[in-house]
């Protein structure tokens, strides 16, 4: 995500932390997760398995936290390292 340089200041103020958590696990990790359990109901689903088997599995939801997790804290560190670049070029 880009962000002018006031917005940038002001996310970059209230921390890593809570950028990784609120932009990066929220915003791109969730979605993320999402599109991947969609896709894990017909690549991943075991043979003879019901939707509702699928969803109700501790598997399911554990690779769903996994790769909300995972993607949205790697986007998360490279978009924070985006911004920290073009705020010190001036771009914006």
């Amino acid at each position: 995500m880009k962000y002018s340089a006031a917005d940038w200041a002001e996310k970059k103020k209230l921390g890593i932390a809570r950028y990784l958590m609120i932009d990066g696990i929220l915003y791109t990790g969730g979605p993320f997760a999402v599109v991947m359990q969609i896709l894990g109901v017909f690549l991943l689903r075991d043979e003879g398995q019901t939707f509702g088997q699928y969803f109700s599995s501790t598997r399911t939801w554990m690779t769903f936290l996994a790769h909300g997790t995972l993607f949205g804290l790697i986007m998360g560190f490279i978009n924070w390292w985006r911004n920290e670049r073009n705020a010190a070029s001036g771009n914006s």
